[in-house]
């Protein structure tokens, strides 16, 4: 019995944090990040070979790096434990909406979310989607295009060659323009 009572002390005692040890908090993280970037260098200087002699001990450089990169773990947990605290406190202010709240949304066709009975199936279920904009969006009908505007260089420039080969280079038209068919 002492220890739900001891529960409910510990329930009663709660004290959300303030707003001033959620800032120093996220300070702290940015400082972590800092140090993070720094392990990340040092592991990469301990690969990098200009930084060593050739007399170095392979052995000496294998234990910055392992020193280097355990550092870099070893912050990076910090970090994560660190952001997913504060979004829980931001979850928990109803700043954030929950993780609940955000599976009960569902994205609609327009890339935004909407509660799930908001989505419409209409147009043989394309909802209000777009084709134009989609095929603007694919480079398929600008390829399409380019190559047949080779195509049409191409049997340009064949129909040239094929004029100047025949030897007389006398044009139809007498103007010195030729039509590409367009």
């Amino acid at each position: 019995m002492s220890s739900s009572s001891n529960g409910d002390a510990e329930l009663s005692s709660f004290q959300p944090f303030t707003k001033a040890e959620r800032i120093q908090q996220l300070n702290d993280i940015d400082k972590s990040i800092t140090e993070l970037l720094k392990s990340a260098g040092l592991a990469l200087k301990a690969l990098s070979a200009s930084q060593y002699t050739p007399d170095t001990p392979i052995d000496d450089r294998k234990e910055a790096f392992k020193s280097a990169s355990e550092s870099y773990l070893n912050t990076l947990q910090s970090i994560d434990i660190g952001l997913k605290r504060q979004i829980l406190g931001l979850e928990e202010a109803d700043i954030l909406p929950t993780d609940k709240a955000k599976k009960d949304k569902q994205i609609n066709e327009f890339g935004k979310t909407a509660p799930v009975g908001e989505t419409t199936i209409a147009d043989c279920g394309m909802g209000k989607l777009d084709i134009g904009w989609l095929n603007s969006r694919s480079g398929r009908v600008e390829r399409d295009m380019e190559a047949e505007l080779w195509e049409k260089a191409r049997t340009f420039l064949e129909r040239l060659e094929k004029g100047r080969s025949d030897g007389n280079g006398q044009r139809a038209d007498g103007d010195g323009d030729e039509d590409m068919g367009t």
